[in-house]
C-alpha cells in the first residue's frame, strides 16, 4: 500500500482526476453490461411468445404477462395502431428508444477513452518540468533529474491504463448494442408479418 500512495503521489495533482475517471468508467462499464443481460434476457422471452403466440388479439396481454419491459412497450404500441403504417411507426419509436437507451452513458466512456492518456501526459510533463527544474548547480541533479522524470512517467502509464480500461468497456458496449438493436428490429419486423398475416395484406 505504502509503495501505491507514493506512486500516487508522484504522478502528481491529475493523479485525482484520472482515479475518479477510473472510478467513473468502471461504474458505467458494469451498469451497462448487468442493464445488457437484462436486456438479452428480456428478448429471449419476447422471442418465445411470437414464436407460440398465434393470436393476434391477445398478443398484447400475453407480451405483458411473459416479458418485462419490453412487452409492455410492444403492447402499447399494438393496441394504438391503426394500421399498417401507424404500427411501423411505433415499432420504430421502440426502436429509438431502446437503442437511446442502450448507448446512455457511451459518451462518457468515450470521453475518458480521450481524456485519460492526455492528463497522463499532462501529468509526465510537468513532472518532468520540475524534475529539470532543479539543475542549478547542485551536485545530485542528475539523480534528482533522473528520478524526477521515472516519477512523472506514472502519469502516463496511469492514464494509458484507465483509457486501456474504458475502452474495453466502450467496445464491449458498444457491441452488444449493435447486437441487440439488430435483434430487436428483427423482432419488430415478426409483429408486422404477424399483423400481415391476421389481417390478410
Amino acid at each position: 500500500m505504502s509503495s501505491i500512495a507514493h506512486l500516487f503521489v508522484a504522478g502528481g495533482f491529475v493523479m485525482y482526476p484520472l482515479v475518479i475517471f477510473l472510478l467513473f468508467a468502471l461504474m458505467i462499464g458494469i451498469e451497462r453490461i448487468v442493464l445488457y443481460r437484462k436486456f438479452t434476457k428480456d428478448l429471449r422471452r419476447f422471442n418465445k411468445v411470437l414464436e407460440k403466440n398465434q393470436s393476434w388479439v391477445m398478443l398484447p396481454s400475453i407480451l405483458e404477462r411473459d416479458t418485462l419491459e419490453l412487452g409492455s412497450l410492444f403492447a402499447r404500441a399494438i393496441r394504438s395502431a391503426k394500421n399498417y403504417n401507424s404500427l411501423e411507426n411505433r415499432l420504430q419509436d421502440i426502436v429509438s428508444y431502446a437503442d437511446e437507451r442502450l448507448k446512455r452513458g457511451l459518451s462518457w466512456l468515450s470521453m475518458i477513452v480521450t481524456m485519460a492518456p492526455l492528463l497522463g501526459l499532462l501529468g509526465t510533463v510537468l513532472g518532468m518540468i520540475r524534475a529539470f527544474a532543479v539543475v542549478g548547480g547542485d551536485i545530485g541533479a542528475p539523480t534528482i533529474i533522473t528520478g524526477g522524470v521515472s516519477e512523472a512517467l506514472v502519469a502516463t502509464a496511469t492514464g494509458l491504463t484507465v483509457a486501456i480500461i474504458a475502452l474495453g468497456f466502450h467496445s464491449y458496449c458498444a457491441a452488444k448494442v449493435n447486437d441487440s438493436i439488430t435483434t430487436l428490429e428483427h423482432e419488430c419486423g415478426n409483429i408486422l408479418d404477424a399483423y400481415n398475416e391476421e389481417h390478410d395484406i
